[in-house]
């Protein structure tokens, strides 16, 4: 341990402060200190019996980890999080370029100390909409209220915020006619030095938005700063699930992209000298995430190793870089590009050099131009395998999925996202410096930027690449072979592969083969995040239908919704869509749902009545030739009996193979009429209910008792939701985010 504290510390302080951050574990500040003395005392009494003292080591890390973050969080954290839910008059320093909405617009600001608040700390704040987007150095004064981010659809804001150390946010105050109260830009510093690194990243953006079109200057505003704003949906969906959504995340790649191009013009000695004070610059022009940091200060470690003829060690650098963000700021820990930059660097570190050496072994005596080829693949394919095996268990816990397309996919872009970064490098300083050559550069440039989206969406349209947490055999599958990569890459010497290489592809084979019928078995029934609005997928291996389509008229769009399931599903299109009413709640987004996607049938209820707010929803589903429903029916997603059946003029329920009722659209006088008219009301588990079905306790009361409610899905807009009603458990994906139930056919 004395010879590379940090490989053992730092891992130790870590995983402290996953538990303190994450996890809500720690223990108070007074017994840290109590264990820190304690464990510091036994490291020094064992001093000579070295995994004793390693041991002793590691507790006095995670010791003065937690006494570290309790006093953070009770000097620093805590006294801000204390203005939650109140107002006052501020004056703040813009940070960094507004994202601009509809009727605002969102910033991170410098809050300056007065005699309210607490001092000076950061903050993101919801802003009136000014003639133009407020720029980084702009001096503002407002009168805001405090709050803590919301923890909804499964994404807690609070600690997202945290990591980028913001440990409140605010919005600003409104009179009764929803004018500001107090909001006026006071100054402008935007000319500062301070404020170049900004200035730079904002030409860049409008460099590349000049010389190349909307879809390829997306792509590569992502690749030189890490800003996807102008990226299409489509294509951002598309490097998500082809596992390519690190290229436009700027990270140590785009750092080694920069590196390598000083050392190509001008050697390593000069290059190295050259490259610390460019690297130092570019960290705040990509926004100074933890993932470019990371990068930035492990090279800066090696370079200052080579100035000054010393060797680096990579692991011991890495510990060094995460240590020192943790230090600066203990909330980091909860960043989830924090802890992917980390992980995949780390595999890299620990297995991609042995692999590629393993990989290249039977090359030895090839050509040199082949052997050069070869080693180019061989290097791609190791640094991929290796840092998919070390991201997979964050992946899973953070999304539920993990995407093996990304072994085909990088592979494919190898070398080419080197030349768009270099290019596109090339073409903002030939737009500052020489704007004649601008254009040329991005016609060359075009055609690889095309290519880079070609591949993430031809690569996405692969069936079967994505693995999850419901997939149990794929999740087998998975481990048995990242087993195998380890078993070869640590002790190859000692197997014999002969006999252990066929057992685990016949393995591997066998329990995709059990996953793929077990799935054809199956079927699901997911709910998206919509709000008040609605949207429910039953799908099979083949088929799907969609009950009602509407987001909540704010930032939940459906359509939006339904067609990324689709992508994700690899489903080409909706056999059936069901409308349970025709209104803004249940048809919201419709029309472009219908505008993006292939539906064979649409069935409505019969009856329904034409007025101000659904007129044009009307004219649309008879447009599109819809169906009316006035009897009960029964209709199939696959082998999936579906019962549509009416609850009153221009309402229908829906009853999914007797496991769900969806009772979504009738009012609660309505559903009631309609049940004690049925001698033989429909049935199920689970019942999906919204909102407005709460307000009346007796006809809810009634309602459950009646179609022999277990558990309920309420779809909601607001945080107000019961965890349980009457006994029965409550679930809302305006919480949770996606809900997905299984069932096995029958």
């Amino acid at each position: 341990m004395l010879e590379r504290p940090l490989v053992y510390l730092v891992p130790a302080a870590t995983a402290a402060l996953y538990c303190a951050v994450c996890l809500g574990f720690a223990p108070g500040q007074y017994l840290s200190l109590i264990l820190l003395s304690v464990f510091l005392f036994g490291a020094g009494a064992l001093v000579h019996h070295d995994r004793l003292l390693t041991l002793m080591g590691m507790l006095a890390a995670a010791a003065f980890a937690f006494a570290g973050f309790s006093l953070f969080q009770s000097n620093v954290v805590e006294p801000v999080r204390a203005l939650a839910e109140r107002h006052a008059e501020i004056t703040a320093t813009v940070l960094q370029d507004a994202d601009v909405y509809g009727d605002s617009q969102r910033a991170e600001l410098s809050v300056d100390d007065n005699d309210v608040l607490p001092g000076s700390f950061r903050m993101m704040c919801y802003l009136p909409l000014t003639e133009e987007p407020l720029r980084a150095g702009d001096r503002i004064k407002v009168n805001v209220g405090f709050y803590l981010p919301s923890n909804t659809e499964g994404f807690d804001r609070a600690a997202y915020q945290a990591s980028n150390r913001c440990y409140i946010a605010g919005s600003y105050t409104e009179t009764e006619d929803d004018e500001p109260l107090s909001f006026a830009v006071t100054g402008s510093d935007r000319d500062n030095l301070r404020w170049l690194p900004q200035r730079i990243a904002r030409f860049c953006n409008q460099a590349v938005s000049d010389y190349l079109p909307d879809r390829e200057a997306g792509l590569l505003s992502g690749l030189l700063i890490g800003n996807t704003d102008s990226l299409p949906e489509e294509d951002t969906l598309a490097f998500r699930i082809s596992g390519l959504s690190h290229m436009v995340a700027v990270s140590g790649m785009h750092i080694a992209f920069l590196v390598a191009f000083c050392y190509l013009l001008l050697g390593r000695r000069i290059g190295t000298w050259v490259s610390i004070p460019l690297i130092v610059f570019f960290v705040p022009i990509a926004g100074g995430t933890p993932s470019v940091l990371r990068a930035a200060v492990m090279y800066l470690i090696a370079a200052g190793a080579f100035l000054a003829r010393r060797e680096a060690d990579s692991l011991n650098s890495l510990f060094a870089a995460l240590g020192l963000l943790l230090l600066i700021n203990p909330y980091a820990i909860a960043s989830l590009s924090l802890q992917l930059s980390f992980a995949a660097t780390l595999g890299l570190i620990l297995l991609s050099g042995r692999m590629q050496r393993r990989l290249m072994r039977p090359f030895a005596k090839a050509p040199k131009p082949a052997k050069k080829l070869i080693s180019v693949i061989a290097s791609a394919l190791s640094c991929t395998v290796c840092a998919t095996i070390f991201t997979t268990p964050i992946l899973l816990s953070a999304f539920g999925y993990v995407s093996m397309l990304s072994l085909v996919s990088n592979l494919l872009v190898v070398g080419v996202t080197a030349v768009c970064f270099i290019g596109g490098f090339l073409l903002c300083l030939s737009a500052a410096a020489f704007p004649v050559a601008a254009p040329v550069i991005a016609k060359v440039l075009t055609p690889f930027l095309d290519y880079i989206l070609w591949v993430a969406n031809r690569v996405t349209d692969i069936p079967l690449g994505l693995v999850n947490w419901r997939d149990g055999f794929g999740l087998a599958a998975l481990t048995v072979a990242f087993a195998a990569v380890l078993l070869w890459l640590l002790a190859g010497r000692h197997i014999k592969w002969k006999i252990v290489l066929p057992c685990v592809c016949a393995l591997v084979i066998g329990l995709s083969g059990a996953g793929a019928y077990y799935h054809q078995q199956q079927y699901t029934v997911t709910y998206l995040p919509c709000g008040s609005g609605q949207a429910i997928i039953v799908s099979d291996a083949d088929h799907v239908t969609l009950i009602d389509c509407a987001g909540d008229g704010g930032y939940r769009d459906a359509a939006a919704l339904v067609n990324e399931w689709m992508r994700w599903n690899s489903a080409a299109r909706i056999d059936t869509v069901i409308l349970t009413a025709v209104d803004q709640g249940h048809a919201r987004d419709l029309s472009a749902l219908l505008e993006k996607t292939e539906v064979e049938q649409l069935l409505i209820p019969a009856g329904c009545k034409e007025i101000k707010t659904n007129k044009d929803l009307i004219a649309l589903v008879h447009s599109a030739g819809a169906k009316e429903v006035d009897t009960e029916q029964v209709l199939y997603t696959g082998e999936v009996p579906i019962t549509v059946f009416p609850v009153t003029d221009g309402k229908l329920g829906v009853q999914i193979a007797g496991k769900v009722l969806v009772l979504h659209s009738p009012t609660q006088k309505q559903l009631a009429a309609f049940l004690e008219q049925t001698d033989a009301p429909p049935s199920a588990p689970e019942v999906v209910l919204s909102q407005r079905n709460l307000e009346d306790e007796a006809l809810l009361n009634e309602a459950l008792d009646a179609v022999q409610a277990e558990r309920i899905l309420l779809q909601a807009r607001t945080r107000d939701i019961m965890t349980e009603y009457g006994g029965l458990p409550v679930e809302s994906p305006y919480l949770t985010g996606e809900i997905v139930r299984q069932f096995t056919k029958e």
